[in-house]
């Protein structure tokens, strides 16, 4: 977890130790409110306003600390879900897709495959040999290529 910049102005120790638990429970992934809480301000509203009044600016969520606290969620979430489904309880078994579907998004997993296919030209099959084999081949010919007969495929995943 990042630590907090440092002051841009005198402050008292106690009003450091608040700003700076408020700036951390933020970078955690806390929301306003939870660090309003936890640094004993009366709302949101004051608490980001004494942590950009004391540290000149206002915490990102840290990234990766967000993934982390994400997939440990995901894990819990997934263990409960997964024994709703083995108990048969109704909607168990969408929820347990939806928990796994938040998780592979998480990560990235989830992103589409892409297949091109390209039909080049006997020109473009020429320069790309050409450009691949140097200057000390010139002028090859591709008509093996176009001798080729069409072979039919099917994409299994």
């Amino acid at each position: 977890m990042s630590s907090p910049p440092e002051p841009v102005r005198k402050v008292r120790a106690d009003v450091l130790k608040r700003v700076d638990d408020a700036w951390r429970v933020r970078v955690a992934g806390g929301t306003w409110a939870d660090a309003a809480e936890v640094a004993g301000y009366s709302d949101q509203d004051n608490c980001r306003r004494a942590v950009r009044r004391v540290f000149g600016e206002l915490p990102s969520p840290d990234r990766v600390e967000l993934q982390a606290i994400w997939r440990e969620r995901h894990e819990r979430l997934w263990r409960v879900a997964y024994g709703d489904v083995l108990a048969g309880k109704p909607g168990a078994v969408v929820a347990a897709v939806r928990v796994a579907q938040s998780a592979l998004r998480l990560d990235g997993l989830d992103a589409p495959t892409r297949l091109s296919l390209v039909d080049p030209t006997q020109e473009q099959i020429e320069e790309f040999l050409n450009d691949a084999l140097g200057p000390r081949h010139t002028d090859v010919e591709a008509d093996i290529f176009m001798d080729a007969e069409t072979v039919e495929a099917e994409v299994i995943e």
